[in-house]
């Protein structure tokens, strides 16, 4: 199933966004990419106005409707010091609906797979506050953590699934002590992206982080979503000291050791169960993506000697 594009969207709510935006879309360019079957167009008017609009009809995917429902109303608590494009408007016609948000001309970081731009990426994630007001409405990552971070005794219980090497089964006792802290390790009071991947992050052409795509926004511990960054650079196979990012880095001021070896090895857990289950419909590859998060979060703990 592939992206919706800005011709599939209906007339009525395209005029919509024209109506907002003051002018005739002129050129719509659809982003490849993501798991969502809905669109992701960088627009431009007549006059020259830029904006991205993220549409999908609930017919065609309920579940990514609800995401972008859940995003509209993140975007719209986010602080001017969070480094996020503005949402401008969330508009609806029938069963769809369309986030229009300030475009940020960017591309995802890493690509020079030199670690170059880790920092500035820690630096976007650094602006993430303390999650006060509305924002402290938002679902608290441990309570969710506690169920997910409880993947190695499942596996232990149920046998080791075939996608988790001999050399990691072999050590599933000991990632499974650790684990049982990593909820609560991961718990504490600032807003959180949850899902901090370089295909939701954006650099700019001064070198700066724009944090997009917030569906799963949460509330927890300010390092969560960098050490989780830090992951996907290994998963990437970018050149990184992820060991010095953690020791320099002030994101990361304060964190014990013994708190990120919890996280990791509820994430390798977490990630190993899930690859062992059926891929689901239209998403042939998530599991693959899965086992190689499961095993990278599993080898990064190895070489911090904690299994």
């Amino acid at each position: 199933m592939g992206r919706t594009t800005w011709t599939d969207v209906p007339t009525a709510l395209r005029m919509q966004v024209e109506e907002l935006l003051g002018g005739p879309v002129e050129h719509a360019t659809s982003q490849a990419g993501g798991w969502s079957p809905g669109g992701a167009d960088r627009v431009m008017t007549t006059g020259g106005r830029r904006a991205f609009v993220k549409t999908l009809s609930r017919a065609r995917n309920p579940d990514g409707f609800a995401f972008h429902e859940q995003e509209s109303r993140v975007m719209a608590l986010l602080p001017a010091t969070v480094q996020a494009p503005r949402l401008l408007a969330t508009l609806r016609h029938d069963d769809w609906i369309a986030l229009v948000l300030d475009d940020v001309a960017g591309r995802h970081p890493g690509a020079r797979g030199d670690g170059s731009e880790v920092t500035a990426v820690l630096d976007a994630l650094d602006t993430l506050p303390v999650a006060t007001g509305p924002l402290a409405a938002l679902p608290r990552a441990a309570e969710d953590l506690v169920e997910e971070f409880g993947a190695w005794d499942r596996m232990r219980e149920a046998g080791i699934p075939d996608v988790v090497p001999t050399a990691v089964a072999e050590r599933a006792a000991a990632f499974a002590e650790l684990a049982r802290d990593g909820a609560a390790a991961a718990d504490g009071e600032h807003l959180l992206h949850l899902d901090c991947r370089a295909d939701n992050l954006l650099v700019d052409a001064d070198g700066v982080v724009w944090v997009i795509d917030w569906p799963w926004a949460g509330i927890g511990a300010h390092w969560l979503d960098p050490l989780t960054y830090l992951l996907d650079t290994l998963v990437r196979g970018e050149d990184v000291d992820v060991e010095h990012h953690l020791a320099n880095h002030r994101v990361f001021a304060g964190v014990s050791s013994g708190a990120v070896d919890a996280v990791l090895a509820g994430l390798a857990g977490m990630f190993l169960e899930k690859a062992a289950r059926p891929a689901p419909p239209a998403m042939p590859t998530l599991r693959d993506f899965q086992r190689s998060e499961g095993l990278a979060a599993a080898e990064w703990l190895a070489r911090r000697g904690s299994v």
